[in-house]
Parts: C-alpha cells; sequence; structure tokens
C-alpha cells in the first residue's frame, strides 16, 4: 500500500511539473530555449484594464531574450498600440500598432530588474501601463 502511495504521489508531482506554466520558467534564469507568450488585454468603454497571461496578473511579466511576445485585445474591436517609453526590448520602432487584432515581437533586449514600461492604447480611448522585465 506504501509503494502505491508513493507511486501515485510521484505520477502527480511529475504531472504538475509538465503543466506547469512556461511564465514561471521565464522567471527564474534564462538561456534555455526560448518561448512564446500571449498576452491578453482586456478593454471595457475602449479602455485597457489589465493585460494578462494565461489568466494571471502580466503588469510586470518576466521574458527572456529570443522570447516572443503576441498581445491580443478582447472587449474592444478599436485598433490599439503598445509604445515602449525608456528603451525599447526588440529590433525595430517603440511604438506598434495592431495588425488584424495582433501585435508581435521578439525580444531583444538588455536585462535588468526595472525592466521596460511601455503603454497599451486604444484608438480614441484610454491607456495602461505595464512592464517587461528580461531576465539574465
Amino acid at each position: 500500500m506504501k509503494i502505491t502511495t508513493i507511486f501515485f504521489a510521484s505520477i502527480l508531482f511529475l504531472a504538475g511539473a509538465l503543466v506547469t506554466d512556461s511564465q514561471s520558467l521565464a522567471q527564474g534564469a534564462c538561456g534555455g530555449e526560448s518561448n512564446s507568450y500571449k498576452l491578453i488585454i482586456h478593454a471595457s468603454d475602449n479602455r485597457p484594464t489589465r493585460v494578462t497571461h494565461q489568466g494571471q496578473d502580466a503588469n510586470n511579466f518576466p521574458v527572456c531574450n529570443g522570447d516572443a511576445i503576441e498581445w491580443q485585445i478582447v472587449g474592444s474591436a478599436k485598433q490599439y498600440w503598445v509604445n515602449f517609453i525608456d528603451g525599447v526590448p526588440f529590433n525595430g520602432s517603440g511604438k506598434q500598432n495592431s495588425r488584424n487584432g495582433k501585435i508581435n515581437v521578439v525580444i531583444d533586449g538588455t536585462a535588468g530588474p526595472e525592466g521596460y514600461k511601455y503603454d497599451i492604447g486604444i484608438v480614441d480611448g484610454g491607456v495602461l501601463d505595464p512592464r517587461i522585465i528580461i531576465g539574465k
């Protein structure tokens, strides 16, 4: 009976490790495989209210160089943009406009705990100011 209990506990532990959100992996050291993240912008009355990843707050979102980020909006059909204020953690312009409801970038910036502050704005609407934090 004790062996069976240990066996099932081990299986549950391994299953939990396999389904662990890849965001938690980004919070540790970087240097492994690149990940892809879909950040959901929630809007109400054409104002961005919050940004999430897999249902969790992504206001200070940890990433690594080489990771792909996709922003997508729910709650508004209007065009939106992201605008990085103090530096740009990817190649190209700091202001990216949505195309077909999405914005895609690949992270390539300097690591540090302060991260990169950016605005999410909806055309003729409000602005939200989250942060991307690149790990080492």
